[in-house]
Order: C-alpha cells, then structure tokens, then sequence
C-alpha cells in the first residue's frame, strides 16, 4: 500500500505491503492519492491526514474482508470507485464526510485548517474576544478554560485573570494562547491614561477616508450604546466637571433619536470628521490624560478606553512604549547591605518584587535592576511587580539606582 499526497506532479510515496499466500505473489499492494490545486491556493497538510486515515482504513477493511482485491468491478465503476467520488465530493463541498462502508465500518473525515502557531502570550497582555465564546462553550471545556473564560473583558491583563479566576499563571497563559490559535481573541496593550499613542501610516488609507469606519467606531464608542464612567480614571476637578457636563442629557438624547454619533458637552454632534481629528490629535510625546484634557468637550459622551482599542484593533492606531535604561552600574547586592541599607528601602521593594509591609521577599524575585536594559517595557515591569506607573516612576528615581534614562519607541 503507498500512501500518496500529489500537487500537481510533485508527491512523496510511502510504500506499505499486505502480505499473504492468498495473494499472488504473496503480497497485495494499492494505492491512494490526492490531486490538489498548487500550495498557493490549498492547505495541503490538512489532506495529508485525509490521505492516511483513508489508507489506513482501507487496509483494515482488506486484512478483515478483502475489501479491495475480491471487488472484480472495472475501472472506474464498483463501490471503491463509488466510495472515492462521494469522499471528493464531500470535501469540496462540505470539508468532512461521513460515508458508511458496510455494517460495521463508516469512513469519518474531517479537515483541519493548519493554523500558523500564536504570538507568545505575555502576563502584561490584554485579551479581548472576537466571538461570542457563550455559543460555543460547553461542560466539556477544559476546567480551567472555564475558570478563566469569564475575567476575558478586554481590561483585565493575563496575570490579573490568572488572579481573579485563582489559576495559575502559566495555565492561564496556554488557556489565551489556545483561544488566540483559533481566532477568538486578540491581544491589546494594558490600557492607562499615562500610555502614549500616535497615528500608524495607515491612518490616511482607513477611518481618514473611510466613513463606514468613522461610523462603526461612532457606534462602538458611544456611551449610550457602551456606557462607561471614566472621570475617576482621569482624575482631576476639570476633568470630572468636562465629563459631567451634558453627559446625562447627551445619552438621553442619543438614546431617543435612535443616532449613533456621540454628543458633545454642549449637545453637539461628533460626526465622523470630529472621530478623525480626535484621532489625528494623538501623538508622540503627549499622554492620553493630556490629550483627554485637551478635548474633553468632545469626549465627553466617548468611551476613551473602547476609542483607543478601536484604533488599536483597527490598526490605525500603535502603542509607544517606555523603557528604562540604568546608565550607570550599580554596585553589588553585599556592598550595599555592608553599607547598611535602611528598612525602608527594603519594604519599597526598589531591589525587589514584594510590596509595601511584606516581611520577605520571594527567592525567586527579580531584581528591579533586571529590567533597566531597555528592552522591558513598563507595561512588563508594572505587571511583574504588581506596581502602578506611579510607583515605578518613584523607584527609578531613588539615587541608589544612579541614573536612570526613560525611552519611548
């Protein structure tokens, strides 16, 4: 028996044998192939697969009953012939087949896409469903799947669901990797309004110009349809009197005339022209708490978090991350406990990864120092330490670290 997957003239056989004194010669062999369109326009891996279970099958059927070699039909006719244009048939038209055999034996195939392998899954990264996961659950999922499932919001990082749902962070990991295989998620950034972003090259070619986009995202930014509060998270009395201003009478209205475009402070619309000048005024070097404050009038009824993913899902929109580079070396662990270092410095966790009050750290912790390279972002060393921004910022700052340089790129 060869099993073979053809493309065109290009296959690879590989021969197995039924031997028997029944057989003349003492050995029965057949083959099975598949002609495909070039690689280009096919997954050919997925049909290798088809290619041998079909074998295999066949070769069960001929050991059990002479399947093959009793059937004295012609080419081109009998119930081989039979069996192989309904399994073509099937797989072009409905990608699986379920074709009974006999009494005993059905042929059950199906193709599996062959999915390029997922991006590494950091505990900083932010998953956010594409699909609606309820319709395709069921109670036998994996446990922890459905630990970890309900925490997926598109807020929560990886480690933060790992904590919510009390699993383990590694499990966790290979849950949002196996959901990222299929296309049920993407991954984002964690969201903060001290994060910068700044338009990509593609801006021009797609919400600039499109206005289909400029109304999907009006409609999934719109508080009426996506109502968040978010005053709290910006901070400040201007921001919050910015935001409250209008804010009900705004959602009441949009409400009632059945409108997808946001409104004002002041009850005007913000149609798809004021969504790409929103977008445009994002930039290097300004932070979305500042940007925020800025135009706050026009934000004022607009999710800002659901704004940014749009751009961020759409791919218009990209990140600048902060990095921390230690320009100058510190000195060794031992010369500083010699010198004395204080209690203080010791519960601040600046060398460590424990928080504030904790009697120990970990053996296992990293070092702050680990991450001053430049190739940590913020985002990685926040989530690692447990800290806020803030925080990080006060812990570059303490002189034992000497001089410490913050990069965006």
């Amino acid at each position: 028996m060869s099993i073979r997957v053809i493309v065109y003239s290009k296959f690879d056989p590989q021969e197995v044998c039924i031997k028997g004194e029944h057989y003349p010669r003492n050995e029965f062999i057949f083959n099975f192939a598949l002609v495909l369109s070039p690689p280009d326009t096919v997954d050919v891996p997925s049909y290798k697969s088809v290619v041998a279970k079909l074998a295999h099958l066949m070769r069960g059927l001929e050991e059990q009953t002479r399947f093959l070699s009793d059937d004295p039909s012609p080419s081109g006719a009998g119930k081989i012939y039979s069996l192989c244009e309904t399994l073509i048939e099937d797989l072009n038209n409905y990608a699986e087949c379920m074709i009974p055999i006999d009494e005993v034996n059905t042929l059950n195939i199906k193709l599996f896409p062959t999915l390029p392998n997922p991006a590494p899954v950091k505990a900083w990264h932010v998953p956010l469903f594409t699909v609606k996961i309820a319709s395709l659950m069921d109670e036998n999922w994996d446990l922890t799947m459905q630990r970890v499932i309900p925490f997926i919001d598109g807020v929560n990082s990886v480690k933060k669901i790992a904590l919510l749902a009390d699993a383990d962070l590694n499990l966790t990991r290979k849950c949002v990797r196996h959901l990222l295989y299929y296309g049920c998620i993407l991954l984002l950034d964690i969201f903060s309004f001290n994060a910068i972003y700044a338009p990509s090259a593609e801006f021009t070619n797609m919400i600039a110009t499109d206005l289909e986009m400029q109304a999907e995202c009006a409609r999934y930014v719109n508080t009426a349809f996506a109502p968040a509060r978010q005053e709290n998270a910006v901070g400040g009395p201007d921001v919050s009197s910015s935001f409250k201003s209008g804010s009900i009478a705004a959602t009441a209205a949009a409400a009632a005339d059945d409108d997808f475009w946001p409104l004002t402070g002041g009850g005007e619309v913000v149609d798809g022209v004021s969504i790409v000048q929103l977008f445009a005024c994002l930039r290097q070097g300004l932070t979305v708490r500042e940007w925020y404050l800025q135009n706050s009038n026009m934000l004022a009824n607009i999710d800002i978090r659901r704004f940014i993913t749009f751009g961020i899902i759409k791919g218009f929109l990209y990140r600048i991350h902060r990095y921390a580079i230690q320009t100058t070396n510190l000195k060794n662990e031992n010369a500083h406990e010699k010198a004395g270092r204080n209690k203080q410095d010791l519960q601040s966790g600046v060398f460590g990864a424990e928080s504030v009050g904790s009697k120990s750290r970990r053996r296992d912790a990293l070092p702050l120092t680990h991450f001053l390279d430049g190739t940590h972002s913020f985002d990685e060393i926040c989530t690692y330490f447990g800290i806020p921004e803030k925080d990080l910022l006060q812990r570059l700052s303490h002189p034992q670290l000497g001089e410490v340089v913050v990069l965006c790129r």
